[in-house]
């Protein structure tokens, strides 16, 4: 991806070399006293340089950890004139709070800032499988409320400080912030296989949903061909007691450096897509943080695209049965999505 493209707004990854100006359009903007300061925001001060650097770390320029939380610079007919971001990507709770501002007030005004912020919502639900976004914004702040209401984003109808501590939300940066939240439809079920394509099905295994350290990845593919490997570099102290008791004992035992795995899934990946279109689809959107993990980055190799198919859980436990295979271990998993995506109503071998 070189731009995530709107109909009016480009977003294109921002780089190291952006940092100095995206700070400089928050603090010294014409449109920042909306933002922060006083006299109208005493309760958000306006950050120093290390604190700005500490709110958007390396990360969010360099796209290394994609799911952490990355920066866009917002662009129209060729002028760069604000930007958008997002922080990490909670996909226990399927949601991730999105940021935005303006260089100057000559640009606002003109739904620049809601296009941005619905081109953004969706191409993250199709790239990363999130579909609840969140915005916190100040109840003062009168024009990026009317933004971000055009953008589609609703203030949720339950209290506040309950909806922070379901979803373990960090605290908020104002006194009378709003919880504006925009929720796209999950993806769907159905799924038509395209002969000029191959789909790649995938699983991963980890030691824990809130905490997750990659353990496995395990996929097959429609050339009948397969891809397995652990990894080394995760903490069995972190595991949950259900990978510990269940997920752990079907390991083979074998594993390799991060570094080794990703280059063998990256060859393997590449192989396929080198003849023809490759779709890698998982039920979950945590396959997807798997690949962005071993990466290292937010890059697919070229002619790879991913695709969530949502299944149910209980319908992998029911095929895994049916087909005699390991369930929660990552390639026999990925053995039975296959099967329930191509094959649903083709009865398991007895």
């Amino acid at each position: 991806m070189t731009a995530i493209t709107g109909a009016k707004v480009t977003l294109r990854r921002a780089r190291d070399t952006d940092r100095a100006r995206i700070y400089e359009w928050l603090i010294g903007s014409d449109l920042t006293v909306n933002l922060m300061g006083p006299p109208m925001f005493p309760d958000r001060p306006i950050p120093s340089p290390e604190q700005f650097a500490q709110a958007y770390p390396a990360h969010f320029y360099d796209g290394t950890r994609p799911y952490a939380g990355r920066m866009y610079i917002i662009g129209v007919a060729g002028d760069e004139l604000g930007c958008i971001s997002h922080g990490p990507i909670d996909v226990l709770n399927d949601v991730v709070e999105l940021d935005i501002w303006l260089a100057e007030r000559r640009v606002a005004g003109h739904g620049y800032g809601s296009e941005a912020l619905v081109t953004l919502c969706d191409w993250l639900q199709v790239n990363f499988g999130v579909n609840r976004f969140l915005a916190r914004p100040s109840r003062r702040n009168v024009k990026a409320l009317r933004a971000m209401r055009r953008a589609g984003f609703r203030e949720t109808d339950l209290p506040a400080p309950e909806v922070v501590a379901k979803l373990e939300l960090p605290a908020g940066q104002y006194g009378d912030e709003m919880l504006l939240f925009r929720i796209l439809p999950p993806p769907s079920t159905v799924f038509r296989a395209d002969p000029s394509q191959t789909y790649v099905f995938i699983d991963s295994e980890f030691t824990s949903l809130r905490a997750p350290q990659l353990i496995s990845v395990g996929a097959v593919a429609t050339d009948s061909t397969a891809f397995y490997a652990e990894l080394e570099g995760w903490d069995r102290a972190r595991a949950s007691r259900f990978v510990n008791e269940t997920v752990i004992p079907l390991l083979d035992g074998d594993a390799v450096p991060k570094e080794l795995g990703a280059q063998a899934l990256t060859e393997w990946l590449t192989e396929r897509a080198r003849r023809l279109p490759t779709t890698i689809i998982s039920d979950s959107g945590f396959d997807r943080w798997a690949l962005a993990e071993l990466f290292g980055g937010e890059q697919l190799p070229p002619n790879v695209q991913w695709r969530r198919v949502p299944i149910a859980y209980e319908s992998l436990d029911e095929a895994t049965q049916r087909l005699n295979l390991r369930r929660h271990h990552a390639l026999d998993d990925a053995r039975a999505l296959r099967h329930l995506v191509l094959e649903p109503h083709v009865p398991a071998p007895v």
